[in-house]
């Protein structure tokens, strides 16, 4: 069936069902919005429950073609992590150097399929996963501590093959995982790498919780209550995750790239965590926003050139020159 406005192209089924769909989520989130911001005050206990599970329920997202061509052409491993088993690709020569890709909230290990092929080329074997609730790993749910336990679970499970990591690349959250790991966690050992590349860091959990918490027009005291009930579930205090913090006394070199015009995490996000990073250095882009730069032949080659070391880039700004943004800056 194909529907024609005037002065409009032809409609076919499929595009009224994509509008219908899109209507009809925009609605339940509305009424889930309203529906907690109710909740919060009759029935508050309810509320922090389940706040605290749509705070760590990821969206999933089917493979697109592309990515699915990808991951037919890696060898799959099965990785047991603290927080449940991840799905993992390894692509290139088995005795190189490995780098480790770790995605960001909602995204997939496949969506840095543009670094595979020039990264073997450069050298390098590759190792993509899905953390847990994502992709084709198990589970539904996933905090920043199994984001943690995911990179440490597939860096222990390279490294026992007698493989040097030479370097961590991420996205967005990410990046947060990354630091974690290498910090180490709930007495975990810290992982090892040369060098690190965090395209589009964020900087603070604390903040995204408040962001969640106005979004859902929930009370400080409901949004304060979830943060206790993460950390007694987990062990971990949020402050240890604030990027600044975590990162400060990390000894491996970093590079950290992030978008001017990126509308899911600021700018000055990743600004705040290479200025607080002891070896790090900036990369500022024009025009990729945050999904696109994973695909930008540019900063591939720049995440090239760091990893095996050619290029000298220059560190980020001195806060003077370029204002930070004033308190912790936005995760999303």
């Amino acid at each position: 069936m194909t529907l024609t406005l005037p002065n409009s192209s032809p409609i076919n089924s499929t595009t009224v069902r994509t509008i219908t769909r899109s209507f009809s989520l925009q609605a339940r989130q509305v009424l889930l919005r309203v529906g907690m911001g109710v909740a919060a005050r009759l029935a508050p206990h309810w509320t922090v429950r389940t706040a605290s599970r749509l705070f760590i329920t990821p969206p999933r997202f089917a493979h697109p073609i592309a990515e699915q061509a990808l991951l037919a052409r890696g060898l799959r491993h099965h990785i047991e992590s603290s927080a449940g088993r991840v799905a993992a690709w390894r692509f290139g020569d088995a005795k190189a150097p490995a780098i480790i890709a770790s995605h960001g909230w909602g995204g997939r290990g496949a969506q840095f399929h543009a670094f595979v092929d020039p990264l073997v080329s450069a050298g390098f074997q590759v190792w993509l996963f899905d953390h847990v609730g994502h992709g084709q790993s198990a589970g539904r749910e996933a905090s920043l501590v199994d984001f943690a336990a995911g990179v440490a679970a597939v860096h222990r499970h390279v490294t026992a093959r007698g493989i040097e990591v030479r370097g961590l690349l991420s996205h967005s959250l990410g990046g947060a995982g990354v630091a974690t790991a290498l910090r180490g966690f709930n007495g975990s050992t810290p992982v090892d790498a040369k060098r690190v590349v965090m395209i589009a860091p964020p900087s603070s959990l604390m903040r995204y919780s408040r962001i969640f918490a106005r979004h859902f027009g929930l009370p400080e005291r409901i949004r304060a209550a979830m943060q206790w009930r993460f950390e007694q579930r987990y062990g971990v205090a949020w402050q240890s995750f604030e990027m600044p913090h975590a990162v400060s006394p990390l000894k491996a070199a970093a590079l950290v790239i992030h978008d001017t015009g990126d509308r899911d995490v600021s700018i000055e996000s990743g600004l705040a965590v290479a200025r607080a990073w002891p070896d790090a250095r900036f990369r500022r882009t024009h025009g990729l926003g945050h999904r696109r730069i994973l695909k930008s032949p540019g900063v591939i080659q720049d995440t090239i050139d760091f990893f095996t070391d050619q290029v000298r880039f220059s560190p980020p700004p001195p806060a003077d020159e370029w204002q930070s943004f004033p308190g912790p800056a936005p995760l999303f």
